[in-house]
């Protein structure tokens, strides 16, 4: 027997080996190859008695384990070609690889204790779980829509529930593995057992482990974050994306998948219903709802505790403004807990040579250099490289004028101003304590939580009454046409942690531009306000949902050559292009960007009018950032 085997190298279809007589082995199984001077592992295709081209071929090595259903080939085979990516380059980055299990991992990030009592579900909860329950079995998708604290969770797990009861599995995801404690808590108490756990920050023996008793129908429900939409469940009943419009459900390296896009897909091969939840939809999944290609399913209002008293207040030159200080106090004194969000790290996020003026920049990347207290050094938030003292490029001056503010920045002010209480902050430099700190924040040890978007969804902490956000301006300057939608989210979303307890709830928002539509939008609480104008910007400019984008960059040496050519070859084969564009370099290497835009199937048009592509170019569906 000959094995066509996909093995993680660009731009090939798999390569045939001879099955050694006796071994045995079945499409989607992983195996051991020599390829070239190295020896890969790789997953079968496909068997068949002879070989594609005729000559003496190698043997596989060992058989060692069965990876993929061959009925996923053909998602992650188009997946392949949208992203102008190998098929076993993404069989490499999906299906995990083999490997023992080790000592046994904690399960949770950090510790949370579900209330003993289940809350009944609201008329509204019932509807909705109902209609989701008929769509089991039917591969029917919703969008659940709902303001925070509207009991979108308990909604879901009323539908994993009648899952299970037909003999189905259900699949609950979360953006952020910080939000998966409270979604296994309540999930174990709601199926009466608990769920299996499943994110790239498991050990690999866990992962493979969680993947086989999946594969073998073991695992009745399962919670985890995006690479968890691709488990193999023979009888998958239910899947569902909490908070779906967060970009952290799409996949920054190739092959760019959307959690989104594959749960939908998967629901419509086997027969599952797809949940989409959110506060404040992804603009394309709720114009999908009014065009009918989603059942739209509302929750008018809270479930848990009141809507908290939304206000704007101007933000000056200190970080921590005087009405929002003022508040803090006013809380802290009751007993309640704060929550103060920036999305941006660091201390000072820019510098100015004092001499002549030159901002400090990263030499390789050309980003602004951020200032971090606790190294005492300015960091490129690009490349990653340190510079403990710095001399302006211009001048060669050494004395710089500091400006900005990030989290670091505001866990200080706040420990100088309320040095009586716990402070801690989490961000992306302190997430390796995230256990810690979310355990800490949940026993009430920290009384202010300083941190970035990480913090500001999905977490249910009852003491939170008062909420500050920090910077809202800076969120709408974001490289992308989303910049608007995702200030709004974020700023309704994290508003939504207050008042979710017994107490009354309060939100103050430090904003020079509270008329911006986003914004003001967000300080309502009002989804159809931002929407009508958001879908007007994106109608006139033509950007998604009205077009598709893809697109191409191009890095190294010969990077701007490229995407010139690119661009033309693209031209002339009737695509509308924006660009070739300058982008600032990364490690020194130069990078250059195209957009194309076209219809639903332009990914795979763009495939077809670029067969062979330098390894040097990078193509992605449907980017979410363009820097």
């Amino acid at each position: 027997m000959i094995a066509l085997v996909l093995l993680p190298v660009p731009g090939t279809a798999g390569f045939d080996y001879r099955v050694p007589e006796g071994m045995a082995v079945q499409p989607g199984s992983w195996v051991e190859v020599p390829f070239r001077k190295r020896t890969l592992l790789g997953i079968v295709r496909e068997l068949r008695e002879a070989p594609e081209y005729p000559g003496e071929l190698q043997a596989i090595r060992r058989v060692l384990g069965e990876g993929l259903p061959p009925r996923f080939f053909p998602l992650l085979a188009r997946l392949s070609e949208e992203a102008c990516t190998s098929l076993g380059m993404t069989l490499a980055h999906v299906v995990p690889k083999p490997a023992k299990r080790g000592p046994r991992a904690p399960r949770l990030p950090f510790a949370y204790r579900e209330p003993e009592k289940r809350v009944a579900l609201t008329p509204e909860q019932e509807a909705a779980a109902e209609a989701i329950g008929e769509g089991i079995g039917r591969g029917r998708k919703f969008l659940l829509f709902g303001p925070p604290a509207s009991g979108k969770t308990e909604v879901y797990l009323a539908c994993a529930r009648q899952a299970q009861a037909q003999g189905y599995a259900a699949l609950l995801l979360e953006p952020e593995i910080s939000l998966l404690p409270q979604l296994w808590a309540r999930a174990a108490r709601a199926l009466g057992a608990p769920p299996a756990v499943y994110h790239g920050e498991l050990p690999p023996g866990a992962r493979w482990q969680v993947w086989q008793e999946a594969r073998r129908g073991g695992i009745p429900a399962a919670v985890g974050t995006r690479s968890a939409v691709f488990l193999p469940f023979p009888r998958l009943g239910l899947i569902v994306l909490d908070e779906e419009g967060e970009p952290a459900y799409k996949e920054e390296m190739a092959p760019h998948q959307h959690a989104r896009a594959v749960a939908e897909a998967r629901a419509e091969a086997e027969g599952a219903a797809a949940v989409l939840g959110a506060a404040a939809p992804a603009v394309e999944s709720f114009f999908r709802a009014e065009q009918g290609e989603l059942t739209l399913l509302r929750l008018s209002r809270r479930a848990v505790g009141q809507p908290p008293e939304v206000r704007a207040v101007a933000k000056g030159e200190e970080v921590v403004g005087p009405e929002l200080r003022e508040a803090m106090a006013r809380h802290l004194r009751r007993g309640g807990q704060v929550l103060l969000f920036l999305n941006r790290i660091g201390f000072f996020t820019g510098a100015s040579c004092r001499r002549c003026g030159e901002i400090l920049r990263c030499p390789a990347c050309e980003v602004a250099l951020v200032f971090h207290l606790a190294e005492r050094t300015f960091r490129c938030h690009a490349c990653g490289q340190a510079f403990p003292d710095p001399a302006c490029p211009r001048c060669g001056g050494v004395r710089f004028r500091l400006f900005g503010a990030g989290t670091e920045r505001v866990e200080h002010e706040a420990r100088r101003l309320f040095p009586e209480v716990g402070v801690a902050r989490l961000d992306q430099e302190t997430a390796r304590e995230r256990d810690r700190i979310l355990s800490d924040f949940a026993a009430g040890k920290v009384q202010i939580l300083v941190g970035a978007q990480m913090v500001g969804k999905g977490l249910d902490f009852p003491g939170v009454t008062l909420v500050g956000i920090v910077d809202a301006d800076q969120l709408l300057a974001a490289p992308t046409f989303y910049a608007a939608e995702r200030a709004f989210q974020l700023l309704l979303s994290a508003g939504g942690r207050a008042g979710r307890g017994p107490w009354p709830g309060e939100v103050l928002v430090q904003t020079n531009m509270p008329e911006h539509y986003a914004i003001a939008a967000a300080l309502r609480g009002d989804y159809a306000a931002f929407y009508a104008e958001e879908i007007k910007f994106r109608r006139a400019l033509r950007y998604p949902p009205f077009a598709r984008l893809v697109r191409l960059l191009a890095t190294g040496k010969r990077a701007e050559a490229r995407a010139q050519k690119l661009a033309d070859a693209l031209k002339e084969a009737g695509f509308e292009v924006l660009g070739p564009a300058r982008l600032h370099p990364l490690r020194g290497e130069p990078r250059f960007q195209l957009l194309v835009r076209g219809d639903r199937d332009l990914p795979l048009r763009v495939r077809a009018a670029l067969p062979k592509l330098p390894t040097e170019v990078r193509v992605e569906p449907d980017p979410l950032w363009f820097g």
